[in-house]
């Protein structure tokens, strides 16, 4: 009798296991019909880079491999990855805290801190009490094993920095599938993103870096604690520059002879402030009889399409591509998008805006063209733009118009963001079971420039520069001491 009741038992915990499961799935499986449902509902383009068949069938493949029950972070991958397949770097998912304690929970870390400049992998110093963590049990000889802050690491695990870039850009979205903006995005967190795609499967692992002395060195870690107080310190600083410069109207001066525009976000690049900055600056440009010019757009995530800066380049009444709401407001939306939101704010404006242009027949297809300007004011001379892997959106557009309507040469790296189309306009999407944040973009932007087969062509410099300087200040001032002698190569 004792037996049969330990069975009955033992089959009821199991039922009982087996709902709960069934539930947890359940909850995985809305996740993904709402997913699917507000991105075919909202996303402008899904084609807009990529076959809107392939990305379907990325789509449909999420809710099988969301049947069963995940981790967060197997959740994560596989939200990202299927996100990914539309090819558009605005289009993103971004990791919550649960994540990021999942991540470091695991203690499959080595015992460094390391971040992008570029696509160059760089150690940073590690804070006292990361030291007392990560050492604890430690033998001496693996306590005295370091690796000095500011260098160059070539290879973990046996892997180059390029290759596990290629992994780890399965979970990041960019425009046209381009690995440049995806090293951008990883740049602050390539721990992380290398841990969610190539996890340590071993204890001890190789590190290969360049020595002092310029020669190559390896070193094997043992994995463990990740330094948490190092990265945080560091995210934090690098959260605290995002804000300053995203706040940067702009900045100009004239140095040797040429004029110099430094701009690090254009989200606040419009309004009468803006406009009496760049009359100001065009003024300046015409009374020293300037007529070299270099724009500085690394790292420019964009904001704000440029097309009032480029009437001061080409005048009035040119095409510069064309700006739609594809998914305009409607009258109920998914419940799960923030309505609060200053994105949903702007796309609500920009759907009525359009649609009262349309009423008037002044809507035009979205065409946008220069409006009036002092002709006087009219820079005739030759423009250098700087671009790099953070160059994006409306950034990379100008950098477009600049190269195509008035021969611009670009010096430095491939811009992150296309050169031809995008979408673009976000607002947020959250998921209720895994509570992940996604960016949903409503409208598409394009430049005046015909499609080609391959779109990055056109973003290749015409100088390539791609300097290990640590400091900002000191990387700011080699581009433009480098802008400043381009000239002459380009003569």
């Amino acid at each position: 009798m004792q037996k049969i009741l330990f069975v009955i038992l033992n089959l009821v915990i199991v039922a009982q296991l087996n709902l709960v499961l069934s539930q947890v799935d359940a909850k995985q499986r809305k996740d993904v019909a709402i997913f699917r449902k507000v991105i075919l509902a909202k996303e402008s383009k899904l084609d807009i880079h990529n076959n809107k068949d392939s990305v379907l069938f990325y789509f449909d493949k999420l809710d099988s491999d969301l049947s069963e029950n995940l981790s967060s972070i197997d959740q994560f991958k596989y939200f990202g990855k299927a996100l990914s397949k539309i090819y558009s770097g605005h289009t993103q998912i971004q990791p919550n805290k649960e994540i990021y304690r999942e991540w470091l929970s695991s203690r499959n870390s080595l015992p460094l801190d390391f971040y992008l400049i570029g696509k160059r992998l760089v150690t940073n110093k590690l804070l006292a009490e990361d030291l007392t963590i990560i050492n604890e049990g430690k033998s001496k000889f693996q306590r005295k094993k370091k690796v000095i802050s500011g260098t160059e690491i070539l290879s973990i695990d046996g892997k180059t920095v390029a290759a596990m870039m290629n992994e780890i850009g399965e979970f990041l979205s960019s425009d046209e599938n381009s690995i440049d903006f995806k090293y951008f995005q990883a740049a602050q967190l390539f721990e992380f993103y290398r841990h969610i795609a190539l996890p340590f499967d071993k204890d001890s692992i190789e590190v290969t870096f360049l020595s002092l002395s310029g020669d190559t060195s390896s070193l094997y870690f043992l994995t463990g604690t990740a330094p948490v107080h190092t990265i945080n310190k560091r995210l934090d600083k690098s959260e605290r520059l995002y804000q300053k410069n995203e706040s940067n109207l702009g900045e100009f001066a004239i140095v040797n002879r040429k004029g110099f525009f430094r701009f690090r976000s254009f989200s606040m690049s419009v309004g009468s402030k803006y406009e009496a900055f760049l009359e100001r600056s065009f003024k300046k440009l015409k009374a020293r009889n300037i007529d070299e010019l270099i724009i500085d757009l690394r790292g420019n995530m964009g904001g704000v399409m440029q097309y009032s800066f480029m009437r001061y380049i080409v005048g009035e009444d040119v095409n510069l591509g064309k700006y739609i709401v594809g998914k305009p407001k409607k009258g109920f939306e998914n419940s799960h998008i923030k309505k609060f939101d200053s994105g949903y704010f702007k796309h609500r404006a920009i759907s009525k805006k359009q649609a009262r242009l349309k009423r008037l027949g002044k809507f035009n297809g979205g065409i946008v063209k220069t409006k009036a300007v002092d002709t006087s004011l009219i820079f005739h001379g030759n423009i250098i733009v700087i671009t790099d892997e953070g160059t994006f959106s409306a950034a990379a557009i100008l950098a477009s118009n600049l190269k195509s309507l008035v021969d611009a040469k670009i010096i430095g790296r491939r811009a992150g963001g296309s050169f031809y189309k995008g979408n673009a306009g976000t607002i947020l999407l959250k998921l209720p079971k895994s509570k992940l944040q996604l960016f949903i973009n409503p409208n598409s932007f394009y430049s005046q420039l015909e499609e080609v087969e391959d779109p990055l062509l056109i973003k290749e410099p015409d100088l390539y520069l791609h300097p290990l300087i640590i400091d900002n200040k000191k990387r700011d001032m080699y581009y433009l001491r480098e802008g400043v002698k381009a000239f002459s190569l380009f003569k």
